[in-house]
């Protein structure tokens, strides 16, 4: 159900080459490229006294890095990249972290498991394949075909991701974080990964969501091998109660893809 949602950016261009939308005095919206069906996610820029916050980073891929040296000349005025804010670790999300450390100087702020867990999935490339894995594909029906398939993609998690950083600051639960002028409180969610961080700034009424909350798609909430008696539906759809009970419906809600909506409550009703 997403015909209730109002969309206050539809009217504008979508941001790209270098442009973005502005949000709010000083909140960028910008869009990185990604492969398949979701042809781009969105990604977040805030001023800061001495350059950018960016929340959010895009798969680190050739494509990426140009729209990023795109946008540092166009519409970020050459300015540096002071923190870099990560929602959760996905490659899409957190892929170009490591290109931007370096590029900058610039510290990562992920919470704890989102970090750790990265870093464990990147650890994967060039190993074999678990026989844990193939027994849990196997038990769940899939053919041999598609397990032969699995085995050709196993361990492509970190071919997105430059090395991430050796340290980072840890982001939990009801932190205050400030980024330019403005105090944004993290609320954690799972399901769809293991400690998600959204960012509610309260002062503004903008609800940076990143996947938790997305207005036209629903969030992947998958079972892996790893840990096979998980419940991430369970973990996602508890998120999203206590996600509605702590923002206001009001809000500005600033999703990874498709666009910025009101209607968060009704969102997460027909989720």
């Amino acid at each position: 159900m997403t015909d209730t949602l109002e969309y206050p950016f539809q009217q504008e261009p979508v941001p790209g080459d270098g442009s973005s939308v502005e949000i709010a005095p000083g909140l960028l919206w910008l869009r990185m490229p990604l492969r398949g069906s979701l042809a781009f996610i969105n990604v977040w820029a805030i001023a800061d006294p001495e350059g950018w916050s960016i929340i959010d980073t895009g798969l680190h891929s050739a494509d990426t890095i140009e729209a990023w040296r795109s946008a540092l000349r166009g519409c970020l005025g050459n300015r540096p990249i002071v923190r870099i804010v990560v929602t959760h670790m996905h490659p899409d999300h957190c892929g170009m972290v490591g290109w931007m450390a370096e590029q900058f100087g610039a510290p990562l702020w992920m919470s704890r498991l989102e970090y750790l867990t990265c870093r464990v999935l990147v650890a994967d490339t060039g190993r074999p394949v678990p026989q844990e894995a193939v027994g849990f594909y196997r038990a769940a029906g899939w053919s041999e075909e598609a397990i032969d398939w699995y085995r050709i993609r196993f361990g492509s998690f970190g071919k997105s991701i430059a090395p991430l950083p050796a340290a980072f600051h840890r982001l939990s639960a009801q932190d205050e974080l400030r980024l330019g002028d403005y105090t944004w409180r993290v609320i954690i969610g799972r399901g769809h990964s293991p400690e998600h961080a959204c960012l509610y700034c309260a002062e503004r009424g903008l609800l940076i969501s990143g996947d938790q909350v997305l207005p036209r798609i629903s969030s992947n909430v998958s079972v892996f091998p790893t840990e096979p008696d998980a419940d991430p539906l369970a973990d996602w759809l508890s998120s999203l109660t206590q996600l509605k009970a702590r923002v206001p419906d009001d809000v500005l809600v600033l999703p990874a893809h498709n666009s910025p909506f009101v209607g968060l409550h009704a969102r997460i009703d027909a989720l």
